[in-house]
C-alpha cells in the first residue's frame, strides 16, 4: 500500500488526526483500565498483591522508561513506522495479556504493551508537527487531548462494566481489533515523513536514560527496597546521561534543545498540570471513598466533570493559541487550576456532596483543557523540525514522570491531612501560572 501524501487542507487533514487519536486513546485508556481489575489479578496470583501490583505498576516502569528513546527512534525511522511497530507490539501484547495463564504471563505481557505504549504516543506530536501548519498544530493537539480526556474516564467506567459482565481478560483481549484497525488506517492515512536524522544512534546514551528513568519511577512506584536508594541511583545516572550528551557528537537528546526558551517553559507547565492532576486525583479517590464512602463507581463518577470540562476546552484553547500564542492561555489555565483546588479543599472540609464538588472540579478540569495542549503547541513551535520528536518523547517522559511524583507529594502530605496536600498542589499550580507569564507573545517570536 503506498503511503498517502502530506494533507494539503482541513478536510485531509481529519483523516491522520482521527488515527492518533484512535492509537492515544487504546494506550491511555489501557492505563486506567487495569486499576479495576487489581482484585482479580490478585486471586489469579494466588492472593499475592505484590504480583497483581506489578501487573499494574510494570507497564508504567517501561512506558515511562522508554519514551525518550522512542522518540529519538521516530526521528530516525520516521514517525509512522514507529507507530505502526507500537501498535503491532500493543497488540500482541494485549493478546498475551488475554490469554496468560499464569501472573508472570500477565506481568511480562504488560511489560510489553508499555514498550509499545512507549513507542505510540511520542509520534502524535511529531506527526501532527509534519502534517499540520504552525497556524493549525495548537486546534490538532486540543483534539487528541479532548480523547486523553475521554479515556480518562472511559477507563475506569468501561473497565469497570467489562471485568463485572465478562471477565478482566475481555479487558485486554478489546484491544485487538482496535489495534489491528488502527494499524491498517495509519496504513492508509497517515503519510510518510522522512527521517531527520540518519546518524548512528547512540546507544550509551539510550543505555543511561532508561537506566535513570526506570530507576527513578521505581523510586515512585515501587512496592520492596529502598526507594531512596533507587531516587539517588537515578538522580546520578541522570546526571551521568547528561554529561554524556554533552560531549557525543550524535547526543540522543541535543543540549540545544534545552536552550529553547518555549520549549523548558512550556515543558515545566505541563509537567506541573499532570503533577497537580494527579495528586488532586488521589486526594478526591480517598475523600470520596473514606470520607463520603462512596464506591469504585462513585470515585469515577467524580472525575466526570473534569474531564467533560477539559474535553471541551482543549481544543478551544488550542485555537486560541494558533491565533495569539499560548502566554495568557496557560497562565489561565493554571490559575484555574489552582481556583479549583482551592474552592475542592473549602467545600471537602464540611464535607459537601458530590454533586456539589462538581463545581471545583469542572474549574480544574477547565484548567486542564487550557494547559494541556497550549503547552504541547508552545513547547515546539520555535524547534527546528529534526528536535520535535526527541522533543515529544522529552515532554511525554517529564510529565509521566511529574504525574507520579505528584501521587508521592500528595500521597506523602495527606499523612498531616488533605488541607495540606492541597495546598501544596494549588501552590505548584500558582508558581506555575506565575512563570507563564515569561513566555513570549507570539507577535514577538515572529519577529525575533
Amino acid at each position: 500500500m503506498t503511503a498517502p501524501e502530506f494533507p494539503q487542507n482541513s478536510l485531509q487533514m481529519r483523516g491522520p488526526l482521527a488515527v492518533l487519536c484512535l492509537a492515544v486513546f487504546v494506550v491511555m485508556v489501557d492505563s486506567t483500565i487495569v486499576q479495576v481489575m487489581v482484585p482479580d489479578l490478585v486471586a489469579m496470583a494466588g492472593g499475592s498483591l505484590e504480583q497483581a501490583l506489578w501487573a499494574v505498576n510494570g507497564f508504567v516502569l517501561v512506558y515511562a522508561s522508554l519514551l525518550v528513546t522512542a522518540g529519538r527512534l521516530g526521528g530516525r525511522y520516521g514517525p509512522r513506522a514507529l507507530l505502526l511497530a507500537g501498535l503491532a507490539l500493543f497488540g500482541l501484547a494485549s493478546l498475551a495479556c488475554g490469554l496468560a495463564a499464569e501472573p508472570w504471563q500477565v506481568i511480562a505481557a504488560r511489560l510489553a504493551q508499555g514498550a509499545g505504549g512507549a513507542m505510540i504516543v511520542p509520534q502524535s506530536l511529531t506527526i501532527i508537527a509534519n502534517a499540520f501548519p504552525r497556524d493549525r498544530r495548537g486546534m490538532a493537539l486540543g483534539v487528541v487531548s479532548t480523547t486523553m480526556a475521554l479515556a480518562a474516564v472511559v477507563g475506569p467506567l468501561g473497565g469497570g462494566l467489562i471485568v463485572s459482565t465478562w471477565g478482566w481478560r475481555w479487558a485486554f483481549l478489546a484491544n485487538v481489533p482496535i489495534c489491528a484497525v488502527a494499524i491498517l488506517l495509519v496504513r492508509a492515512l497517515v503519510p510518510v515523513a522522512p527521517p531527520y536524522r540518519s546518524s548512528a544512534l547512540d546507544l550509551v546514551g539510550v543505555a543511561l536514560v532508561i537506566g535513570a528513568l526506570a530507576a527513578l519511577t521505581y523510586a515512585l512506584i515501587g512496592t520492596a527496597g529502598n526507594p531512596a536508594a533507587f531516587a539517588v541511583g537515578g538522580i546520578l545516572t541522570l546526571v551521568l546521561f547528561a554529561w554524556w550528551e554533552r560531549r557525543h557528537t550524535h547526543p540522543l537528546t541535543p543540549p540545544r534543545l534545552f536552550r529553547d526558551r518555549a520549549f523548558v517553559l512550556a515543558g515545566w507547565l505541563g509537567c506541573a498540570q499532570f503533577l497537580v492532576l494527579s495528586g488532586l486525583m488521589l486526594v478526591i479517590s480517598l475523600h470520596v471513598r473514606n470520607v463520603l464512602g462512596g464506591s469504585a463507581l462513585d470515585t469515577a463518577l467524580a472525575f466526570l466533570p473534569m474531564a467533560i470540562a477539559a474535553g471541551i476546552l482543549s481544543p478551544l484553547a488550542g485555537a486560541i493559541t494558533d491565533r495569539t500564542g499560548g502566554r495568557t492561555v496557560l497562565t489561565s489555565g493554571m490559575l484555574a487550576m489552582a481556583a479549583g483546588v482551592a474552592g475542592f479543599a473549602a467545600l471537602a472540609v464540611r464535607p459537601a456532596p458530590l454533586l456539589v464538588l462538581a463545581i471545583p472540579l469542572a474549574v480544574v478540569g477547565c484548567g486542564v483543557g487550557l494547559v494541556m495542549a497550549p503547552a504541547s503547541a508552545e513547547a515546539v513551535s520555535t524547534l527546528p523540525p529534526d528536535l520535535v520528536p526527541v522533543a515529544s518523547g522529552v515532554l511525554n517522559t517529564g510529565r509521566q514522570v511529574a504525574a507520579l511524583l505528584g501521587v508521592a507529594v500528595a500521597g506523602g502530605a495527606l499523612r498531616a491531612g488533605s488541607m495540606l496536600a492541597l495546598t501544596l498542589l494549588a501552590g505548584v499550580a500558582v508558581l506555575a501560572a506565575a512563570s507563564g507569564l515569561l513566555l513570549r507573545s507570539r507577535s514577538r517570536v515572529l519577529t525575533t
